[in-house]
């Protein structure tokens, strides 16, 4: 037997009910006092270390503004105080390794970011390039021609693989020269070679500058930097007839 449930409370089981499967069925809205997810909150307050639109305030970019600075600092009292000029000098030679480190790890490489440093690196060369001119007098075109190499080689090489829609001037094929193989593609090989190509005119000038005060130290490591200074010419020069030879070849198929 059938029990018939009244009217009156059918109608009000019925209204809980469907009151019941729409607030299952749609989502609740966020009140408009309720905090943000500490996620949003997150990435708001860390934008400045995270790729963004602001290119020339990248931490790499700003790394390489003070290296600027430091160098230009270096050459200004060069003659006036040689401890400050090796100190600042070498402080933007540490911000040059710095600024690539930065940019891997914000994820804020960019184009704008390699001009820069490499224009810094030429230009700093050069700088101290000009000094040990002015000091050796007797090595004043070694050091034009030192000069000339190092922007030479660099632009040429740069020109080719930027032509060929390489990603950089570091990005080699595999026929290119093994020493400039091992140059690009072995950090710690690189970092020798350069440091000491810094280290050996910085303490170029030192030892020219203050020959009896000093400290022996020096003398040590001028002649340990030579080797990667020898090794760094030789790179350079390789470097310029890889590139010269690329461009002939496509000057050749290109006829």
């Amino acid at each position: 037997q059938l029990t018939v449930m009244p009217p009156a409370k059918r109608t009000a089981s019925a209204r809980r009910s469907t009151k019941t499967a729409s607030a299952k069925s749609s989502p609740r809205a966020p009140r408009a006092n309720a905090p943000s997810s500490p996620s949003t909150t997150s990435t708001t307050s860390n934008w400045f270390f995270t790729r963004h639109d602001a290119v020339a305030l990248y931490v790499p970019n700003l790394i390489g503004y003070a290296r600027i600075a430091c160098a230009a600092y270096a050459c200004a009292v060069a003659f006036d105080d040689i401890y400050a000029f090796f100190a600042f000098y070498l402080l933007s030679f540490v911000c040059d390794e710095l600024d690539g480190r930065f940019a891997r790890k914000f994820n804020q490489c960019s184009e704008f970011g390699r001009v820069l440093d490499m224009v810094t690196d030429r230009l700093a060369t050069c700088a101290l390039l000009m000094i040990l001119a002015m000091e050796y007098r007797e090595w004043y075109l070694a050091c034009i021609a030192l000069a000339s190499l190092d922007v030479a080689s660099h632009w040429f090489h740069t020109y080719v693989y930027v032509f060929i829609g390489a990603d950089g001037h570091k990005d080699l094929s595999p026929s290119s020269n093994w020493l400039l193989r091992t140059y690009y593609t072995n950090r710690i090989f690189m970092g020798f070679c350069c440091t000491c190509v810094e280290v050996f005119y910085m303490t170029a000038h030192v030892l020219k500058s203050a020959p009896d005060t000093a400290p022996t130290f020096f003398y040590y490591i001028f002649r340990i930097a030579a080797t990667g200074f020898v090794v760094k010419q030789i790179a350079n020069v390789s470097q310029l007839i890889a590139a010269v030879k690329t461009l002939m070849e496509i000057d050749r198929v290109g006829m």
